[in-house]
């Protein structure tokens, strides 16, 4: 239990609240957990640029996978590297469908920039996160793979989109979704996945993926639950993520990260029996 060397935490519903807050217990439990001298990084859905406030503030600065696994960056070195995208071809298929729906996108692109089909106002829209460029011909307009596609609306619209869209792209579909709320859909490349990104991430920071310990909640974190030496589920979560975890605290507003670092500095007590 004492061979861990590295947290690597998501964001939203993990270290942010259900209402994206960055706790000033949180920031202190970060801050205790690095001083038990292990390393902190993150992987999650967000793009650079909308994590980096929380970051910044979390005072992270080692190397990160962004966009649910399609993008490392290193904020000391400015490298970035794209792992895939999502291939144009399915890209423009989405954007003939979504005449169909009520639905809002926004296309992520490997160079930072972001993309919004309309001036559909989203909840927390350019305060935690981006506004994007809107570009209502997109169709026309998009010439390279998009890293990342977000989809937001109603529940009921968004259920509808999901299952229209798995079969019109078929059992062969280079890409995958995923939900990050009842209201958006998230999509990447089939080849793309955090734990994945995570894995490559922590060997290039030279760790094993049984020195490190992986906290998260939602289902785009289930790979990185599963397969890193030491599993944390945030909140609730579903019987696929319970299945994997070693260990299970609560939402941040609850003080979860507290009682994780709590659980960290007393030695990883009654693990195997939570």
């Amino acid at each position: 239990m004492n061979d861990f060397k590295l947290v690597v935490f998501d964001l939203d519903g993990t270290l942010l609240t259900q209402t994206f807050e960055l706790l000033p217990g949180t920031i202190n439990a970060i801050n205790d957990i690095r001083k038990e001298g292990y390393r902190i990084t993150v992987a999650t859905g967000r793009s650079y640029k909308s994590a980096k406030p929380f970051l910044d503030r979390l005072n992270i600065v080692e190397p990160m996978v962004f966009s649910n696994g399609a993008v490392f960056d290193n904020p000391d070195t400015g490298e970035r590297e794209i792992i895939n995208g999502i291939p144009l071809e399915s890209a423009l298929i989405i954007l003939m469908l979504l005449p169909e729906f009520e639905i809002s996108a926004k296309f992520h692109l490997s160079g930072g920039e972001l993309l919004k089909t309309d001036e559909t106002p989203w909840p927390d829209e350019g305060l935690h996160f981006e506004v994007g460029t809107v570009c209502p011909n997109l169709k026309a307009e998009l010439a390279e793979d998009p890293i990342k596609i977000v989809f937001h609306a109603q529940k009921s619209e968004i259920d509808a989109f999901e299952k229209r869209l798995q079969e019109i792209l078929g059992a062969k579909s280079q890409v995958r979704l995923f939900r990050s709320h009842e209201r958006y859909v998230e999509m990447t490349n089939k080849k793309v996945s955090k734990g994945d990104a995570a894995v490559m991430l922590t060997k290039k920071l030279g760790f094993k993926p049984e020195e490190v310990i992986a906290v998260g909640d939602q289902e785009n974190d289930y790979e990185m639950i599963r397969d890193f030496g030491m599993g944390v589920l945030v909140g609730p979560g579903t019987e696929k993520l319970r299945q994997v975890m070693n260990y299970h605290v609560p939402y941040p507003e609850e003080q979860g990260i507290e009682q994780l670092r709590d659980w960290i500095k007393s030695g990883f007590p009654g693990v195997g029996n939570q």
